[in-house]
């Protein structure tokens, strides 16, 4: 990707998106890929987009579980889904150059939309979504594989979390800890594949910078904040991901 002085309005545009990502991160441990992978897409392609936010993803989310290490027992519960998400970024990863990312951002659009139907109309159903018995293994493979084909799938890792009853930093450090392990995965194939550069690594390395900043900036903002806000601020995120999906689709 080159950078000539006509891109610096962009190039700013981009590192607003990652700090205004990275404030979303730290407080609901969301956020970042839903705000930067569109930005960078403007000025590069999707696939490089993927690419270059797995270092600054890794980074904040890395930075988070660190923060909130104290729930580390809770992770036991979610091997399964983990375990398969692990293996699904792998997949998605190394067919990143050839799926077609509609599709799954029509999987992803459709599985957002049921959730916040059920939730605002108080479904008894949720419990689908929590990925309860060996569902876990089949939601896990298909966040991996969207994670890997299109850098985000918070739209399936955040309500499999939802719902159960979670402290905001308890939530915060499942769903980072579950996109630290796709973001492992994603990182070993994506060199694997050769899909790392070093152009692509060095920009990733300095998105790097802006992402730390404000995930560690999020994070003291939620301390500050309620249960009640909390949960708004979260369904606000979701729906601005799924009014985020729906226009892609339109576009496509």
């Amino acid at each position: 990707m080159d950078l000539n002085p006509i891109d610096i309005g962009l190039l700013v545009f981009v590192l607003a998106a990652i700090s205004l990502g990275g404030l979303f991160k730290g407080m609901t441990g969301l956020g970042l890929p839903m705000f930067a992978v569109p930005a960078l897409a403007v000025v590069t392609s999707v696939e490089e987009a993927v690419v270059l936010m797995i270092i600054p993803g890794l980074g904040a989310n890395l930075w988070m579980v660190y923060r909130h290490r104290q729930f580390a027992s809770l992770l036991r519960e979610h091997l399964p889904f983990l375990i398969s998400g692990f293996l699904g970024g792998i997949a998605g990863t190394s067919l990143l150059i050839v799926l077609d990312d509609r599709w799954l951002k029509l999987i992803l659009a459709s599985w957002l939309a049921l959730y916040l139907l059920q939730y605002f109309f108080k479904s008894n159903s949720l419990g689908l979504f929590r990925g309860r018995g060996r569902f876990a293994y089949v939601l896990g493979a298909t966040a991996g594989t969207i994670q890997g084909a299109t850098g985000i799938s918070a739209q399936i890792i955040a309500p499999y979390y939802h719902g159960r009853s979670l402290a905001p930093a308890a939530y915060a450090f499942l769903v980072t800890s579950t996109f630290l392990v796709l973001g492992i995965s994603q990182t070993a194939t994506a060199f694997a594949t050769e899909l790392f550069t070093a152009e692509r690594l060095q920009l990733g390395l300095i998105a790097l910078v802006p992402a730390l900043l404000f995930t560690r900036i999020g994070i003291r903002f939620a301390q500050r904040v309620s249960q009640q806000t909390f949960d708004r601020v979260l369904l606000f995120t979701f729906c601005l991901m799924e009014i985020k999906l729906i226009l892609d689709i339109v576009r496509a």
